[in-house]
């Protein structure tokens, strides 16, 4: 009768390639489940971002039309004053103040 020891050294090819298998699958699922972390993490980061520049969207439409309904003159010096925009066909001359 073999003991359990020389059984494990008859089957010892089988055993090799079975522990190969199963090192090889638990360093896969290893990385799948880290990826699959990683992945919630941003997403719920890109959510948040989205949801917060959605409400500065909302906001920004709604000063823009406070400031239609109330004076055009006063977006176009917005425009021109802030963001330098000029009509178009309007020559815009910088000069430097150093």
């Amino acid at each position: 009768m073999q003991t359990w020891l020389e059984k494990i050294q008859a089957h010892k090819k089988p055993l090799l390639v079975l522990a190969g298998l199963i090192l090889i699958v638990v360093l896969w699922l290893g990385n799948t489940v880290r990826n699959l972390i990683h992945n919630k993490a941003e997403m719920q980061k890109l959510t948040h971002q989205s949801a917060q520049l959605d409400a500065e969207y909302e906001q920004l439409l709604k000063t823009r039309a406070l400031l239609e309904a109330q004076d055009p003159a006063l977006i176009e010096k917005i425009a021109r004053t802030e963001y330098g925009l000029a009509k178009p066909g309007e020559v815009e001359f910088r000069f430097s103040t150093k």
